[in-house]
């Protein structure tokens, strides 16, 4: 019996307390965030929701991305956004995942999914489009680091799941699926 106890404690003890299977499926419609707030045992309390609010570093993130020339097919890789105009991103808390949905001017819309983590953030996203709702391409959201995604065009409504956080080293770029 003790190497049994012995081999549930080891396992409780490699189990990482903060997982991302502990954030619920999130909905936003444009204009809403949602903050997932964890602690040492796991993810605090529901999900908290608010207004979501531009930031500066969004604004100038919006203007990069809708000044790209739009990939035909999906990418294999995302663009790692350092400083833009001097500015850099907000801090995110190490013990919180924020999720923005903004629309720009009702004809655009951006996501932005903030990962205060050490380790890179995997999930799911499907959206509505003209009432239809299907699965869109998502990339790995970086350590610490806001992730942008941007469409031109208008999205009714965002759905994020089947979050996961997984080692990512902080030299790779993000890679998409």
């Amino acid at each position: 019996m003790p190497s049994l106890r012995l081999a549930a404690l080891a396992a409780a003890l490699l189990a990482s307390p903060l997982q991302a299977e502990d954030i619920p499926r999130i909905r936003l419609a444009p204009g809403e965030s949602v903050t997932v707030r964890f602690d040492d045992g796991g993810r605090i309390g529901e999900p908290s929701r608010a207004r979501a609010k531009w930031t500066g570093y969004d604004v100038l993130a919006a203007r990069e991305l809708a000044g790209m020339t739009p990939p035909k097919e999906a990418m294999p890789e995302g663009i790692a956004m350092g400083e833009l105009d001097g500015l850099s991103p907000d801090p995110i808390p190490a013990d919180e995942v924020r999720v923005r949905f903004m629309s720009i001017d009702d004809k655009h819309a951006l996501l932005v999914v903030e990962n205060g983590q050490a380790r890179g953030l995997r999930y799911r996203a499907r959206m509505t489009v003209d009432g239809e709702t299907k699965p869109t391409d998502v990339c790995i959201v970086l350590p610490r680091r806001p992730s942008y995604e941007y469409w031109r065009y208008r999205i009714e409504r965002v759905e994020l799941s089947d979050f996961e956080f997984v080692p990512w080293p902080a030299d790779r770029l993000p890679t998409c699926e």
